[in-house]
């Protein structure tokens, strides 16, 4: 496992407060938002990240359409495969008991891969760092003003800086730090919520160690199951807010035996040793109404999320977090002109992720009167949240 990425412990140099563009969130989005504008500008860029990287995070696999986007960031594809596990299928028993199998060989791009996503993070931040941009990891985020430059004021131990910039990307995840500071209308259609057990070690598929993903529903909900690099494993149940509280999911105990009672999890989670961590997030479906042309944009979680069982998360975050950067580009550069094309691109991403989704619970019809799959299988209406 890699270590975290250094982070920035200094003094301030000479300059290092006053720069053109800072990334609030050192994750997927803003590493690669602030690669692309290392590699493809001259502006200078501050990347704030507010704590260390935590191992156990969600984001486990990624298709072979990851690989054009880790090229596009300077990251060969042979460099980034060797420090992950190969991930030859994806098997899921939805709309009915059997598994089904969808084997990665036949989409003539190759296998996806199992992150280490410490590793993974850890990479894409260093590649930020060595191409010039600032990194300020960890770093408590005291307050944003804006006026002519925004000011970004951080503590950093017992040290306190504001940083000047001229534009502000927000890669702050589901905080959305900017996003909320700046009322920006937010569109969710649901309160799903994950509760996520890490092992370190992981079950075996005939005998051989299981390179796969594993999805099932259940009535509540549905598990999954993936592989990760150095034999460990994550297991998570996807519900909603009000099923996980009243099954009591939260208690590692109850939960293990909710696991236990589905068929197919069940079978391997007797082999599972107790969990390093559990955790729990949220993982509802939202959008954000981004300004056409201002002074600030969002990428990655802050900008559009989805639910995990559209593997979009770190798809998304690299190419949103390419195409904030060069918004921002834009805006320092020319005063503006790319910020209307990027906000309709992510309201019609939405859109056409949301109907795909529908269609795909409504092909699990064993529960239609389940809480879960009745607001799937009703029709979803988006509600605005502050």
């Amino acid at each position: 496992m890699a270590a975290p990425a250094a982070a920035d412990h200094g003094g301030a140099r000479a300059g290092d407060d006053e720069v053109d563009v800072v990334i609030l969130g050192a994750g997927p989005a803003g590493a690669a938002a602030a690669i692309t504008l290392c590699r493809h500008t001259r502006l200078r860029v501050a990347l704030v990240e507010r704590r260390l990287f935590d191992p156990f995070r969600p984001g486990e696999t990624v298709s072979p359409a990851v690989f054009p986007l880790m090229e596009y960031l300077g990251i060969a594809r042979a460099g980034f495969e060797e420090r992950h596990l190969q991930s030859y299928a994806h098997a899921a028993a939805w709309g009915g008991d059997e598994l089904v199998v969808r084997d990665f060989l036949f989409n003539g791009q190759g296998s996806g891969l199992h992150l280490d996503r410490l590793a993974f993070d850890s990479m894409l931040l260093e590649q930020a760092g060595q191409l010039g941009a600032q990194i300020v990891q960890p770093a408590e985020l005291l307050g944003i003003t804006g006026g002519a430059r925004w000011a970004v004021a951080l503590r950093q131990g017992e040290r306190q800086r504001t940083l000047g910039a001229a534009y502000i990307i927000d890669c702050s995840g589901r905080s959305s730090v900017m996003v909320r500071q700046q009322q920006c209308p937010v569109l969710q259609t649901d309160r799903m919520v994950g509760v996520y057990a890490y092992y370190a070690a992981g079950p075996a598929d005939g005998g051989e160690r299981m390179q796969r993903t594993l999805v099932e529903t259940t009535e509540q909900g549905w598990f999954y199951l993936a592989p990760l690099p150095g034999a460990r494993t994550a297991l998570a149940f996807m519900t909603d807010a009000d099923t996980l509280r009243t099954l009591d999911l939260l208690d590692p105990d109850t939960w293990r035996r909710h696991a236990l009672a589905s068929r197919h999890i069940g079978a391997l989670v007797p082999d599972l040793p107790a969990p390093q961590a559990f955790r729990q997030y949220p993982v509802h479906s939202r959008v954000a109404r981004l300004p056409a042309n201002a002074a600030w944009t969002a990428a990655g979680d802050a900008a559009a999320s989805f639910d995990p069982v559209s593997s979009l998360g770190i798809g998304h975050a690299l190419s949103s977090g390419i195409h904030a950067a060069r918004v921002a580009q834009a805006y320092v550069e020319q005063g503006g002109g790319l910020g209307e094309g990027y906000r309709q691109s992510l309201l019609a991403h939405f859109q056409s992720y949301a109907a795909t989704r529908r269609a795909l619970y409504a092909n699990e019809q064993r529960w239609p009167g389940a809480g879960f799959w009745q607001r799937r299988l009703a029709q979803e209406g988006q509600r605005a949240v502050a």
